[in-house]
């Protein structure tokens, strides 16, 4: 690979610069079309200098891990103040990190965390970073919280710039936001604490320059979230209790903490309330930017239940119907800055209603608070499913554990199936009312236009019907004045869970119910949604799909045409590393190359097959005999 060096990017960022200078002092007067909120010259020319800026920080990148800097030597590397990198790990076995100095309020925490052989190696490490006006930035941290609608465009705008290592630029939004209540106060807080400046600049653009200070940046960049997460979780407790020597709380930001098998890993928030521990992790940006994270974090859940027994992700940028969904998947609570005290508050009254704090926390209760009330945990859709106690059964003698993550109910399965073909056969001429229903909020209403003359035979109402019949809405009704159907309640995070995780599984399962029309009742499938296996070592995976035919038992992975193929196949690795062999696996893709069959063959041992094919083998295998390798049962 070859790679450009720093000093030809840098004299390319200069020229870049020079020219944009050159072109600020020959803008004309008047309002341009930046003033109207496009780029103009001088823009589009910072947003290149900005890409360039990033694709010189990655080529250093890639240059250190070609040279064998990858995380396992780095992490290791000593201990450095003001570091930013998450993994600031000093050398060291359990008896030195034993020694590390703490501040004392946090030393409940590591003896709760050495208890479960987890090692802090630092605690607050970025306050020797932080700025000397702790009180004001704390209460700054608030107020952002308290504005974060209307401030969301100018953190997003300073992170950019951050991001790029660009300290001076010209504010191109629309001016008045700096007359606004919210802006005003936002813009002279940033000069009082010394994180930013303003000035007039030229042409109506103020000009803004951040501080180069690591303080300003760490906090800027989403450093007052973590704040603003502390923040929130002492007025929760305040709140909920009153004040009282048997009530506890122990809380430290930007744990550092390492496991007995050298895992590393960092604790945006951590605390103990009456001994039972609280995980927040704190996220700025788009989603996109920080799901993997996610799925990170899931697994130090799973692989240290102590610390997932309540863990939350706190954003500031995430939309309301997608919390569920996500929630459901990850396993970890969700919430954006609205809703999460009240998140936290329900989980601190599910813990007391359990009986595992110590003392008597409800005792404390103020006046008013929520009674807490023992979660009674909902019914699997499989509980009494005797095809899924067969295969629990069947599972557990070859040491494999099974769970259920389907949510739909068992009355609807049928209906579900057949809401799919309509769908997914019309998703082209439906793709408009689709994307409409999973970005409606939650509980809101929601228009579909019929045309003046509404035909009780058309998509539209057929849609509608459908949606109320899976309850994903709660009514709808048309209104010859708008010439449109209202739909009543609109369940956005329902629904948009069921097109991301059911529609592609459910239209296979449609398929092979047809192959069997006409059987005996006897002699028709049991199918099972999203079963999850987890084998001793703790490896787990879910199938799409379950199929029970006769003695047989077969495992769909259904590859939806919009996933990316390393992740089809990732989730096939996985399926098989917990235990289920591959050759009682069956992939399913729309429409797969006979090319493409035989690299999976050869790879994996696994058949990739359409639906149709899927459905026909099933139908073949449904009354052989179990082979000896099959689920070697």
């Amino acid at each position: 690979m070859i790679v450009p060096n720093n000093e030809f990017l840098n004299r390319l960022l200069d020229s870049i610069t020079k020219a944009q200078n050159d072109s600020d002092d020959q803008t004309p007067d008047g309002e341009g079309s930046a003033a109207r909120g496009f780029q103009d010259i001088p823009g589009i020319l910072a947003d290149i200098r900005s890409e360039l800026q990033g694709i010189n920080r990655n080529l250093e990148v890639l240059v250190a891990l070609a040279q064998g800097n990858g995380r396992k030597d780095s992490r290791r590397s000593p201990f450095r103040a003001g570091s930013q990198s998450p993994f600031f790990m000093t050398p060291g076995v359990r008896e030195e990190l034993a020694g590390v100095a703490l501040p004392p309020e946090t030393e409940p925490l590591r003896t709760f965390l050495n208890s479960y052989d987890l090692y802090i190696v630092s605690a607050g490490l970025r306050k020797t970073v932080s700025p000397a006006n702790g009180t004001g930035m704390r209460e700054f941290a608030g107020f952002i919280g308290k504005h974060y609608g209307d401030l969301a465009p100018a953190l997003r705008e300073i992170r950019r710039h951050y991001s790029a290592d660009r300290y001076s630029f010209r504010w191109r939004t629309e001016p008045g936001f700096f007359t606004s209540p919210a802006g005003e106060r936002f813009w002279q807080e940033l000069q009082d604490l010394g994180l930013a400046s303003k000035t007039a600049g030229s042409r109506g653009f103020p000009e803004i320059r951040l501080s180069e200070d690591p303080p300003a940046r760490y906090f800027l960049t989403g450093g007052w979230l973590e704040m603003l997460a502390v923040i929130l979780v002492q007025e929760t407790v305040e709140e909920l209790f009153e004040d009282s020597p048997d009530i506890s709380l122990h809380l430290a930001g930007n744990l550092a903490v390492r496991s007995g098998d050298e895992e590393d890993f960092e604790m945006d928030v951590f605390f103990l309330l009456n001994g039972i521990p609280f995980w927040i992790e704190c996220k700025t940006g788009s989603r996109e930017s920080w799901q993997e994270d996610l799925m990170r974090y899931r697994e130090l859940k799973d692989r240290y239940p102590i610390l997932g027994r309540n863990v939350f992700l706190l954003s500031s940028d995430i939309e309301p119907e997608c919390m569920e969904p996500l929630s459901r998947e990850s396993g970890i609570r969700v919430a954006d800055i609205p809703s999460f005290k009240r998140t936290l508050r329900d989980s601190v009254l599910s813990d007391i209603a359990s009986g595992d704090m110590e003392g008597n926390p409800a005792a404390c209760l103020r006046k008013g608070a929520p009674e807490p009330e023992r979660e009674i945990p909902e019914t699997q859709a499989y509980e009494n499913n005797p095809g899924f106690q067969r295969l629990r059964e069947r599972l557990a003698h070859a040491g494999i554990e099974t769970a259920d993550r389907n949510t739909i109910p068992e009355e609807l399965d049928d209906a579900v199936n057949d809401f799919a073909a309509f769908l997914w056969e019309r998703r082209s001429r439906l793709d408009h009312f689709d994307c409409l229903l999973r970005t409606a909020l939650n509980g809101g209403d929601l228009e579909i236009p019929t045309g003046e003359i509404p035909d009780r035979h058309s998509l539209n109402y057929q849609f509608a019907v459908w949606l109320q019949d899976l309850r994903f809405i709660s009514g709808y009704e048309y209104s010859k004045k708008k010439r449109v159907l209202e739909l009543r309640e609109v369940k956005s995070s329902r629904y948009g869970e069921f097109v991301s995780v059911y529609l592609w599984p459910a239209y296979i399962a449609r398929r092979i119910l047809k192959k069997f029309a006409g059987r005996d009742e006897s002699e028709m499938p049991v199918i099972l949604r999203r079963p999850v296996f987890r084998n001793a070592a703790g490896d787990e995976a879910e199938a799409d799909l379950a199929v029970e035919t006769g003695a047989s038992w077969r495992f769909i992975i259904a590859g939806d045409p919009d996933e990316a193929p390393e992740d089809f196949i990732t989730r096939i690795r996985a399926l098989i590393k917990a235990g289920i062999p591959a050759e009682s696996i069956l992939a399913v893709t729309p429409a797969p190359g006979n090319a493409q069959k035989a690299r999976l063959r050869a790879q994996l041992g696994v058949s990739l097959l359409s639906p149709e094919e899927a459905a026909g083998e099933i139908v073949r295998s449904s009354f052989a005999e179990v082979s000896g390798r099959d689920l070697q049962l």
